[in-house]
């Protein structure tokens, strides 16, 4: 799996200072809009989606990381945003850290094994301390997709 596929430099978002999980997936979510890679309309039934996943149990994963995720058959193709946040934000983790950084990923309706598998890939990848600490001291985007890119290799 390449993770890449579904990620590029306008799916990266450095220095997010949103201080919870409702604001930030917002954020990305915006973001996703203005780099064209979902529609405005779309948004609102996105955010409810995830928040509702969300308030099943949340998503951060331990290690300062959250997949805040959903499939919906607005989304046409796969999408991941990675979102940064040097200081951390609170997402209602298991271990009570703040998480620093969420990966969403959005797919479509029909897509639930390649969501599965992208979700356990992306969970694996960032279990390595290091490299969320190499991913909060990022100066770029570009950067940031070296490093997945990296560490996606290191783990395939």
């Amino acid at each position: 799996m390449n993770v890449l596929n579904y990620l590029d430099t306008d799916g990266i978002l450095l220095g997010v200072r949103q201080k919870n999980k409702k604001s930030i997936i917002s954020l990305m979510l915006d973001h996703l809009i203005q780099k064209n890679k979902i529609s405005k309309d779309s948004k609102k039934e996105i955010l409810k989606t995830i928040i509702q996943r969300e308030e099943v149990g949340s998503t951060a994963i331990g290690n300062h990381i959250a997949l805040p995720h959903a499939r919906l058959n607005l989304v046409k193709d796969a999408i991941i945003c990675i979102g940064i946040s040097k200081e951390g934000l609170d997402f209602d983790s298991l271990d009570q850290e703040p998480v620093n950084i969420i990966a969403l990923l959005l797919s479509n309706q029909k897509e639930a094994g390649l969501h599965l598998k992208m979700l356990a890939f992306l969970a694996r990848m960032f279990r390595d301390k290091y490299l969320v600490q190499r991913l909060k001291s990022s100066k770029s985007e570009k950067e940031v997709l070296e490093l997945l890119d990296k560490q996606q290799q290191a783990v395939a």
